[in-house]
């Protein structure tokens, strides 16, 4: 008998019971040489179901993402949230100080090793260096000339872990690799030091630790079985988000499913200097009816908000005790749907309610426009 959980609170983790006359085995994590000698011995029906459930598992394992981290001090020193695996990815914002010589970014091992050491040095020929220490002691350096940061300005750092290195990417451009010299799994918490101020760290992608990477569906292994595997979209949607990383500006997409209640959408990203104004609209994307506009005003120094139904602008919300962005600096806004309003959030505080003029089930696109730049979209 082959049993499986309909739901479980803990998705990275699939339990699988296989019993054959008086032997039972149990397995709460596997591999997929595991997986492929189980189906070679069973009928296809429950082949169909195994690998369905194994399936839905891996991609809610590898869409992982945590709740950012706002406003920390430095030294900040965190846990690597969900652990280190193949996809993992660590964004950093902040601000290089006025008279900045250096910072860091390392990320330690279990036993204290640094398995990589990302040091621009503003003091030395705007150089940024990349090492490991081991057991105390420092490797060979690497070194690379173009610096990608300035003093006094903002930044957007991200580190993605592959099998074999750490790519890094600045402020939406790709700037190195480094090389794997102690094995990934091994690292457990980042750490940032130096003369930065820090707006914003957040975990995503990768697998929760323990799982195994996923199953490839061989042709030999299931001849007839693709269509029959394929993930419904009730599934992917609207449970697990999807995070569009450095999208151009103005940026549109199509939402997954309906808006619907607790339902979230983050943006993440910078103003630029000198900027005017910027908006975001969640819209139908045939009526071209705009449910919610959000539209920060510098020069007037207002955030407006307001729905357009079918062309027609309804009455203007402006009032707020303060004005939450500013040109030059880096902002996550989040829009929940709070049921009979939308919630609106920036860095993690609540700055507004609006209350829904039109149905919001009927919302199933999102624009960006203005004098910003994104850094990414969850949707």
């Amino acid at each position: 008998m082959l049993s499986f959980p309909h739901k479980t609170r803990n998705v990275s983790k699939l339990s699988v019971t296989f019993a054959t006359h008086t032997h039972t085995h149990t397995h709460s994590t596997f591999s997929s040489s595991y997986m492929s000698s189980l189906c070679c011995s069973l009928p296809i029906q429950q082949k169909r179901n195994l690998l369905y459930s194994w399936s839905c598992t891996q991609h809610l394992a590898h869409t992982m993402a945590f709740a950012p981290i706002y406003n920390p001090s430095v030294p900040f020193h965190s846990t690597v949230l969900g652990g280190m695996s193949d996809g993992k990815t660590v964004t950093i914002q902040g601000q290089v100080r006025m008279i900045a010589k250096r910072f860091a970014v390392n990320f330690m091992t279990f036993n204290n090793d640094i398995a990589f050491h990302f040091n621009p040095r503003f003091d030395e020929g705007n150089a940024m260096v990349c090492n490991t220490q081991q057991a105390g002691g420092w490797g060979a350096e690497e070194r690379k000339s173009k610096m990608p940061f300035r003093k006094n300005t903002n930044f957007n750092l991200v580190f993605t872990v592959r099998v074999h290195g750490f790519q890094v990417s600045a402020n939406g451009q790709f700037i190195l690799e480094y090389r794997h010299r102690i094995a990934f799994q091994s690292i457990q918490s980042i750490q940032v030091t130096g003369d930065v101020n820090l707006s914003c760290v957040t975990f995503s992608g990768g697998m929760a630790a323990g799982m195994a990477p996923g199953i490839a569906m061989a042709p030999s292994m299931l001849p007839s079985m693709a269509p029959s595997l394929a993930m419904p979209p009730a599934f992917v949607s609207p449970m697990v988000p999807v995070t569009i990383p450095n999208p151009m500006v103005p940026f549109q997409s199509t939402l997954q499913g309906t808006f619907a209640q607790n339902r979230n959408i983050i943006i993440n990203g910078t103003i630029r200097h000198g900027a005017d104004r910027f908006h975001v609209n969640l819209l139908n994307s045939l009526s071209r009816s705009i449910y919610l506009h959000i539209n920060p005003r510098f020069r007037e120094g207002a955030l407006v908000r307001n729905t357009q139904d079918r062309g027609t602008w309804g009455p203007e919300e402006r009032h707020l005790a303060f004005m939450p962005f500013s040109p030059g600096q880096n902002f996550q806004l989040e829009i929940r749907n709070e049921g009979g309003s939308f919630g609106v959030y920036t860095n993690g505080a609540k700055i507004f309610s609006y209350v829904h003029r039109l149905p919001v089930l009927q919302i199933d696109m999102i624009e960006v426009a203005g004098d910003v730049t994104l850094s990414y979209v969850q949707l």
